[in-house]
């Protein structure tokens, strides 16, 4: 069940890494691997701040996952507010273990419109991950996310491929996304790169960096197409108070060539139980 236990490890590191919150080093010689906790949950909140008028971005989200030996599900609540307005979301899903070399993250979000749209009114997402025969601590990823708004005619599918690799202490990942454009059918695609370091129950340092273009058409009574490049990186560090409670801190930076630069500052406080 080798690949069941990288798939908890996984899923530690999928919940931290979006986390944002406190952490320092510490003396991985003498950590003990420990028996994942039953329940996870995170509450996490940030502040950003976007120049050229755009303002202050603020956003919350509490998290709860069930680690199962099979079935992990997980359930999030969360809303944001910029200027112009707030929205909420709620999002469902689980990770699934399907043999001991493949696993698969299935995951369903809604966001109800009421006149500002921060967020896909219907997201789904599909993603399967693979041991590679012979590449010790190797999978491959693939995943499908389908995005849709208000109007039927609006948001898209993003295809996505690629590696993580597992080397002693440190987990290491890449990605390329394929995106199209529902209403006009444009292609765009982007790309990222990152890794983190550390032990579970101990603590976990890492970063990232993506960058890639944006191509869609808005339709109004006028249809125009809109054409984005951006770059973004981040770095983030997590640490275990406690067996149980441990704190995030995550800085990240996005730049939206032309459009705007953006910085945000995360924190998160999780608890294992």
């Amino acid at each position: 069940m080798r690949l069941l236990k990288s798939c908890r490890t996984a899923v530690a590191g999928v919940l931290l890494l979006p986390a944002l919150a406190t952490a320092q080093g510490g003396d991985t010689a003498r950590v003990q691997v420990l028996r994942p906790a039953s329940w996870h949950l995170q509450a996490n909140s940030y502040y950003s701040e976007a120049s050229n008028g755009y303002g202050v971005w603020r956003g919350q989200d509490v998290r709860l996952l069930y680690s199962g030996k099979k079935i992990s599900p997980f359930v999030s609540i969360g809303s944001q507010s910029r200027p112009n307005g707030g929205q909420r979301v709620v999002s469902a899903g689980s990770y699934i273990v399907i043999t001991p070399w493949l696993f698969s993250i299935v995951g369903i979000g809604s966001a109800p419109d009421r006149g500002v749209v921060l967020f896909p009114k219907l997201r789904t997402d599909i993603s399967a991950f693979v041991a590679v025969p012979k590449l010790k601590g190797v999978l491959m990823s693939t995943g499908v996310t389908d995005l849709r708004f208000t109007d039927p005619r609006t948001g898209g599918r993003i295809v996505s491929l690629g590696p993580t690799i597992y080397r002693g202490r440190g987990i290491y990942s890449g990605a390329v996304h394929l995106n199209t454009d529902r209403a006009s059918g444009a292609k765009s695609s982007s790309w990222q790169v990152g890794g983190q370091w550390g032990a579970q129950g101990s603590y976990w340092v890492g970063g990232g960096l993506g960058g890639g273009n944006e191509a869609y058409q808005v339709l109004s009574t006028t249809p125009f197409d809109a054409r984005f490049s951006s770059r973004w990186g981040s770095v983030f560090a997590s640490r275990w108070i406690t067996k149980g409670t441990g704190a995030s801190l995550r800085v990240d930076f996005e730049n939206k060539i032309d459009v705007y630069r953006r910085t945000a500052l995360g924190l998160s406080y999780f608890v294992d139980f």
